[in-house]
C-alpha cells in the first residue's frame, strides 16, 4: 500500500462529509469470496483491478488468473453492493471460497496476503471461520499484517449469534460487521462487543449467477456496505490508518435499533 501520510486527526464533521460526498476514488478493495463475474449486467462500469483464483492442491498454494466465474453467486453480490456504495472504487476479484462458500484457512491467508502486496486498502471478508483454537493463529498472522501495513479489514459475523467467535471477524483490528434494518447506507454502531458496527443486510435483487439476481439476506451483504462507506471516507482522507478509521465511524454512527 502506498506510503501516505497520515493526519493527526479526523473530526466527527469531516467524517460524515466525506461519507456523504466520497465516491471511492482511488481506493482498491479486496474481495476475498467465491469469485465475481465481471460481466453481470449489475456490474456494468466496475473496474477489476484483480482476477484472480487461489487454490490448495496437494497442500501446495498456487495462484491462477480468473476466469470470470463465481462458483456460488456470493462474490458477485457482495460486488454488486459495493460497486453502489462506492461506484468509483476499485475492486479485486480474489476467489478463495468454493462452490459451497467452503475455504481453507490456508487459502483464505494467501489471497489476504497477495491482496495486501498488491495494494488494497480494504479486504472484504463476507466470511467467518469457526472460532477454534487451531484456525487461530492463521488468522491472526495475515490480520496482523494487515493493521501494521495500514490495511483495513471488514468482515462479517455469524448470522446466528453475533457473539459466536469467528475469525477474523473477532479480531480487534477489523470492522466487524452485523446485520441490521435501515437505509442502504446507514451505519449502525453497538458499544461493548466485538461485533460492533451493523448495516442492512437484505438486497432484494443482488447480482448472482448467469446474470442473473435474487433476493439475499444476512450480515455477508452488511460487511460490502460497511467497506463501501469506508471506501468514501478514504476517499476523502487517505491514509487514515485502521483503528483511526473505525473510530472515525463509530463517531458517526447511528444508534444500535432495538
Amino acid at each position: 500500500m502506498d506510503d501516505l501520510q497520515s493526519p493527526p486527526w479526523i473530526n466527527p464533521s469531516e467524517t460524515r462529509t466525506a461519507l456523504a460526498q466520497g465516491t471511492g476514488h482511488g481506493i482498491r478493495i479486496a474481495v476475498l469470496d467465491s469469485g465475481i463475474d465481471g460481466n453481470h449486467p449489475q456490474l456494468d462500469g466496475i473496474t477489476l483491478t484483480d482476477n484472480l483464483c487461489i487454490k490448495a492442491e496437494g497442500g501446495i498454494i498456487s495462484v491462477h488468473e480468473g476466469d470470470g466465474q463465481d462458483l456460488f453467486g456470493h462474490g458477485t453480490a457482495v460486488a454488486g453492493i459495493l460497486h453502489k456504495i462506492a461506484p468509483d472504487a476499485e475492486i479485486g476479484n480474489f476467489r478463495v471460497l468454493g462452490a459451497f462458500k467452503e475455504a481453507r484457512a490456508s487459502v483464505i491467508r494467501a489471497g489476504a496476503r497477495l491482496a495486501i502486496d498488491r495494494g488494497y486498502h480494504i479486504l472484504n471478508c463476507s466470511f467467518g471461520c469457526p472460532g477454534k483454537t487451531e484456525f487461530l493463529m492463521g488468522f491472526k498472522s495475515w490480520i496482523d499484517e494487515a493493521y501494521t501495513r495500514g490495511v483495513h479489514v471488514v468482515a462479517a459475523c455469524n448470522n446466528q449469534d453475533y457473539s459466536i467467535t469467528e475469525w477474523p471477524a473477532h479480531f480487534p483490528s477489523a470492522i466487524s460487521v452485523s446485520r441490521a434494518y435501515g437505509e442502504p447506507d446507514q451505519l449502525f454502531f453497538r458499544p461493548g462487543d466485538l461485533v460492533e458496527f451493523g448495516a442492512l443486510g437484505e438486497e432484494k435483487k443482488a447480482a448472482w449467477l448467469e446474470g442473473g439476481s435474487r433476493s439475499v439476506i444476512g450480515s455477508s451483504f452488511s460487511a460490502p456496505r460497511v467497506s463501501g462507506l469506508l471506501a468514501r471516507l478514504l476517499s476523502k482522507h487517505p491514509g487514515l490508518p485502521p483503528l483511526l478509521a473505525k473510530s472515525a465511524m463509530r463517531a458517526v454512527a447511528d444508534p444500535w435499533p432495538n
